[in-house]
Order: C-alpha cells, then structure tokens, then sequence
C-alpha cells in the first residue's frame, strides 16, 4: 500500500502528498495552492490558509486555454497518455496551483537542505500547463537520487493568454480609475509574470518544510517559461529569488514585450469585436468582459486570429524596450550563480507554417518583416541566406532564419550581457563590474530528432523547437515515445540539469573546473580554433544520441552583426509607432 506522506506548512495548512507508485522512493504533493485570483485583470492574493488536511494526491487544475491542435505539442502514442491530456481541468479561479516531487526519504529524516529546481512550463504564453504528462517529476527526482544528488522539484502554474497577458488602453485606465486601492500593483498585461514570482516567493518562504534549501534554488523553463526567467533576471523586484537559471530555447527578445496600446490593444479589440462590444465605452468593455466565463474568453483566441502572447511595457514591471535592456549589463539579477542557455538544432522548423514563407508567393512579405528595408541590408540577407528560387527553398530559408532571429540571436546576446554583468574583469572587461558573485556559463545545443518523427512522417523537422523535452524529465510518458539510445541520452541530459543544480556542471561533464565563463564568439574551423579548448566548451547532445564538446556559439560573426542591426531597426520603429500615438492621443485632447 502506497504511503500518504503528511507535511504541515506554517501559515498554510497540512498536505498529504501519495508515494509515486512507479517509483517509490519519491513523494508527490500535488495541487498546492498558492495564490488565487480576486478579480480578472488584477494582481493574485496569497492563497488563504486551510483547517482541514489538504488531499494532494490528484493534479489540480490548469488555466483556461485553447485548444491546443498542433501534433507536436502533445507528442504521443500511448492511449494513457491521451487520456490523461483529455482529462485535465482548467479553472480560472484555481490555476494558481504548484506541484512538488521530493524524495521520500528525505521527508521524514534530518538531512541537510538540498537544492530545488523550479520549472516554468512553455506554450507561447498562450496555452501550457504543470499537470501535462511530459511534465511529470517522478522520474527526474528518481534519477536525482540515484545519482547521489537528490533535488525537489517544484512546476508551476500561472496565468496565460487574454486571463494573463492582455493588454490595451482600456485596461490600463482601468487599473489607474479613482477609488482603486493604493497599494494595488498598477502593473497591466503582466499578471502571468506576476503570478511566477508570487510562486518563487512560496518556494522562498515554504520548501524547506520539505526538506528544500530556499537559498539554492535553480529555475529552468522553455521558450516562454525561458523567456519568462530572462525577464525575472531584469526585473529588480524579482531579483533574489532563485540562485541558477537554465533557459531552454528562449531569452527575453525572444517574446520582446509590447505596448499596450499598440500590440496589446490588437487582442483586446480582436476579443471587443468577437463579441460585440464595439459600441460600449472603454469601462463598458472591461466589465462585460470581466463578466464573461474564461471558458467561453479563451474561446476567440482563434489561432488564425490571434497567436502567441507577450508581455506588457508597462511603466512599472517592465519600463522599457527590452531590446535595449537585454544589452544592459547592470540590468541582471546581481546574485545569479550561474546560467545554463541552450537551444534545439532546428528551432524553426516548427514555425513556418505560421511565421515563414511556406510558398515563394510569401518570400517578400516574410523578407520585409526580417530585413531592414535598406539596399545593404538586403545584400547581407541575401549573402548569409541565399535567395530562395523554388517553394523548398522558401520554407528552407525561413526556417533557418526564424531559428536565428527569434532564438539563436537573443540567446547570443543574453549570453554576452550576462558575461558583461557577472564574470570577472579579467574575462570580461568590464570595470564597472560591482557583482559579488562569479558566474558559471554553460551552452548547449540539442540536435537530436526524434525517432518517432519517422513513424509519423514528420522527420523533416528535424530537432524542432520543444524536442528535448521528453528528454528533460524523461517521465513515464515521455519514455514511452523514445528509442532505447534516446532513453540513454534522456538520462544523461536529466543528470547534467541535476548536477547543473547542485553546482557540479563542470566537473562532471569535462568543462574545465574553475572556468566561470563561456564566451560566445564567432569560432569557425577556419578561425584558427580548429584546436578546441576555450571555445570548444558548449554541450551538444547529437543526432547520435551521444554527448559531445562543440562550437559554444554557433552564429557567425555575419549573422550576429545582421540580427543586431535587424533589432536596432525593430525597436526603433517601434519606439516611433509609440510616439506617433501619443502624439495623436495628446492631440485629441
């Protein structure tokens, strides 16, 4: 018979959590709350204590989302498994929820603290959520233990979509109207990024009833929960919160945030219109839609319509561009240990059906949204890229440069601030450095497709964006979908993300001990660094399932010199379409 392991948490309440019946050295404590929700569009309270003793054997509910049609992004082939997708609850009220995997052992005997892993779940800031299969921990705290290096961990919820990234006009005076509370957060758009911090802060002031060090916590997520922890890093409210961070297929420029009253407003007159709210006043609007079920909110997030989510530049949590903040090295969390970023070998691939040219008939459209519109920049996108002359070399060439715009160039240039506000002067130069803290800098890059590809006709998209997630925590599901060689490559990539987080990255995998920084550059064979050393330190799980030393940046110098004059060119222009409205605003009045 399974154990019902019991926790009390001061100022919460009593847990009782279930042994993992596959592996029964973890305990599983699911469903805690954390946080919950007053009113849409506000910042979430502190979840309310509890007299009773809280069952948490059963996953708890996600936020409310769309339907999620895409084949890869519940990659399965196991009936169980679709069961459990098809059998998830979403509740806007109760999404606030975290789940935590510990070892069984360590809860019921004086140890020393050991290290927690935060993960912050992906999905465009659109959909996503702790209870999906992939996302189970059992087997990654399993594997923690075998090793000799046991770690908890803890996966989150937080709001998404039009409940936690919408933004407009309207909202932002709603936020600002007489009579609100004065200590309310006047953030707006951001109440997703709101929520993971109020979710660090339980980790903060909670985890060490069961057994987790607070003060060695290590925060990893993918494209937007990557992107997400690359904000934490610049937010100075948010600072201190977690010690080590790795950020898998995304950085902030990834999902730059926007404007209110620009970007933001799309969605909110894209919801007005759907239901036919046009005609009310701004106040009007925001009250009907408060009223409205989330079920039936997130029903007009049409993909057709509306994609991916970003956060707000709000004047509060995030004050401004962050394509010129990312750049800033006195911007970074000042306490980060060390940061682990990485990215997967065909990150585009899964974009062009939605994002590139999938026919020639597309090419200057897609062109004119990537290349600055002058004649020398034209030359040196078509010098690094080509010029596509059939539909194939269309779709081929918008993989390749979504893969560099949208992931390759912001983890390039999140690396090298990083350096810039944590390494030491003599690896950086950097003479105003005032961290008390020497950073360890590791890059990965993931390159394996997986087998399963085949068996679906997909092989074509190679190591797409999200693929080595199975890898990741190489839970009950996932393992079901890999090779025998994958399974051996999963357990070498869980052991490196455990060991990442006990401190030991470079000890155990060969990097050399000591080296704090790994300086992203334009290594080429021909470079004169064909000998390896310094700038051959990146991990590269391969197409052979093996674990190798490689390039750590694989952008060449042309390509990192084009997208840092594409960024420029975006932020301005975005800045003048921000002045061009305050101008016809002021005007009005």
């Amino acid at each position: 018979m399974l154990e019902r392991p019991r926790i009390a948490i001061p100022g919460c309440g009593t847990v009782e959590g279930i042994q993992a019946e596959s592996q029964p050295n973890v305990a599983k404590f699911l469903n805690i709350p954390y946080a919950t929700i007053p009113q849409r569009w506000r910042p979430a309270a502190r979840a309310s204590a509890w007299q009773e003793i809280r069952d948490c054997s059963v996953l708890g509910p996600a936020c409310p989302q769309p339907a999620n049609d895409n084949p890869l992004a519940n990659l399965t082939n196991d009936l169980k498994t679709a069961e459990a997708l098809t059998s998830i609850h979403y509740s806007e009220e109760y999404c606030l929820n975290l789940n935590i995997y510990a070892p069984l052992e360590h809860l019921t005997k004086a140890q020393t603290l050991i290290p927690v892993m935060v993960w912050i779940h992906g999905g465009g800031f659109l959909s996503g959520s702790n209870a999906l299969p992939i996302y189970e921990g059992t087997n990654f705290v399993a594997r923690s233990i075998q090793l000799g290096r046991p770690v908890i961990l803890v996966t989150i919820n937080y709001r998404l979509n039009y409940l936690g990234f919408l933004s407009s006009r309207e909202l932002v005076q709603d936020v600002h109207s007489p009579g609100q509370d004065p200590g309310l957060n006047k953030s707006v758009g951001n109440w997703g990024l709101l929520d993971q911090k109020m979710a660090l802060e339980w980790v903060r002031d909670h985890i060490h009833v069961f057994g987790g060090n607070a003060g060695d916590v290590t925060v990893f997520g993918e494209s937007a929960g990557a992107t997400s922890i690359a904000y934490h890093l610049l937010i100075p409210e948010h600072h201190g919160l977690f010690q080590r961070a790795i950020l898998q297929s995304g950085a902030t420029t990834t999902m730059a945030a926007g404007r209110a009253e620009i970007e933001g407003q799309r969605y909110f007159d894209h919801l007005c219109g759907y239901f036919k709210l046009e005609h009310l006043t701004g106040d009007e609007k925001v009250d009907r839609l408060r009223a409205i079920p989330a079920t039936e909110l997130v029903k007009a997030g049409d993909r057709g319509k509306v994609g991916m989510f970003i956060p707000t530049i709000d004047g509060v949590l995030i004050k401004e561009d962050a394509r010129g903040t990312v750049h800033d090295p006195a911007s970074y969390d000042p306490g980060l240990k060390a940061v682990m970023l990485g990215d997967c070998g065909d990150e585009g691939q899964a974009f062009v059906p939605v994002l590139g040219a999938r026919r020639m008939k597309r090419w200057e459209k897609f062109l004119a949204r990537y290349c600055p519109p002058t004649e020398e920049d034209r030359k040196a996108f078509e010098a690094i890229y080509g010029i596509p002359t059939t539909d194939k070399e269309s779709r081929k060439i918008s993989a390749e440069v979504l893969s560099d715009a949208v992931f390759g160039y912001p983890i390039h240039a999140t690396s090298v601030a990083l350096m810039k506000a944590l390494g030491p002067e003599e690896n950086t130069g950097c003479k105003d450095n005032k961290s008390t803290t020497e950073l360890e800098m590791v890059r990965f890059h993931f390159d394996r497709p997986l087998k399963l590809l085949d068996d679906m006709g997909l092989r074509v998209l190679g190591a797409y964006h999200g693929s080595e997630l199975p890898y990741v925590f190489g839970s009950d599901s996932s393992l079901l979908t890999l090779s025998s060689e994958e399974k051996q490559l999963s357990q070498r990539m869980m052991d490196l993300w455990i060991l990442f987080a006990w401190g030991e990255t470079s000890r155990q995998y060969g990097l050399r001990h000591g080296l704090r920084s790994l300086l992203p550059r334009d290594a080429t064979v021909s470079g004169g660094l064909g000998g390896g050393g310094l700038w051959q330190e990146a991990i590269v799980f391969t197409a052979d399932c093996t674990l190798e030393r490689g390039w750590t940046e694989r952008m060449g110098q042309r390509k990192a010199e084009f997208w840092s004059r594409y960024e420029q060119w975006i932020r301005k222009r975005r800045a003048n379409q921000y002045a061009a409205f305050i101008k016809i605003s002021q005007t009005k009045l």
